[in-house]
């Protein structure tokens, strides 16, 4: 059985993403007790059409019958494979911390894989990003405090940001996760030296081979790495070692 951590900046259920999904399931194995991390959007009122959204999904697209998380805990102990995906990174994030649903997801990964897309994915950094709380409620730029699960499982401190390549605003920036530059140099300058950052474009992802130190990107778009000035972009098939990101 392998293990692997898969993050995507945006488009987990879309057609680009069937065949990236189908390799992880495939090297994960056997025995997975698959299952939909609903805590990202479980506050919206439309979440039982989310989850069925995704289901058929992974039933019809992937060729995997996945169930959606009510009881998070007891799920994801049994379960050797957790996809979590869409909503909101800092209501995530609270109910992670809340019902130890982190320490839970590291554990995971010590046996199983997990994939993480758009708001989940921005939660498992050493800081995130309150994407909401400043483009739709105008508060300043800030970040909040993580559960480091990357940290935990690749031994690097970094931030995730999807929707790193956003042009959604038409007439105004909407790059880095809606923010946009001006905003995102503001949180860059917050940052202590020796957290990176992580971003993903859209229909973007990277995954991580927890098993063999390696990294393999796919989608349409770049992942892109910051840290101490420096800056580098990976595109689809790329594979590299993963300790290159701790230099």
């Amino acid at each position: 059985m392998g293990r692997y951590l898969a993050l995507m900046g945006s488009g987990e259920n879309s057609p680009i993403m069937v065949t990236p999904h189908q390799k992880i399931i495939k090297g994960t194995g056997t025995n997975l007790n698959p299952i939909n991390l609903n805590t990202p959007y479980s506050f919206q009122e439309n979440k039982e059409e989310l989850s069925a959204k995704i289901e058929k999904y992974f039933e019809v697209n992937v060729g995997t019958k996945i169930n959606t998380s009510e009881n998070h805990l007891d799920d994801i102990n049994k379960a050797n494979w957790v996809f979590a995906g869409p909503g909101s990174p800092t209501y995530n994030l609270k109910q992670w911390k809340q019902r130890n649903i982190d320490t839970a997801l590291i554990e995971l990964l010590k046996r199983g894989s997990l994939v993480l897309a758009s708001a989940a994915a921005m939660s498992i950094g050493n800081k995130v990003m309150p994407v909401y709380e400043m483009y739709r409620v105008g508060e300043d730029p800030h970040w909040v405090d993580g559960v480091g699960i990357l940290e935990s499982a690749l031994g690097f401190k970094a931030v995730v940001i999807a929707h790193y390549n956003n042009t959604q605003g038409g007439t105004h920036d909407t790059r880095f996760c809606f923010v946009g530059e001006r905003r995102m140099k503001v949180l860059e300058n917050q940052l202590d030296p020796d957290i990176a950052i992580l971003g993903i474009d859209e229909h973007t992802g990277i995954s991580f081979d927890l098993d063999n130190g390696k990294a393999e990107v796919f989608g349409k778009g770049v992942i892109t790495y910051k840290k101490g000035g420096l800056e580098k972009t990976c595109a689809n098939k790329a594979v590299f070692d993963t300790k290159e990101f701790t230099l």
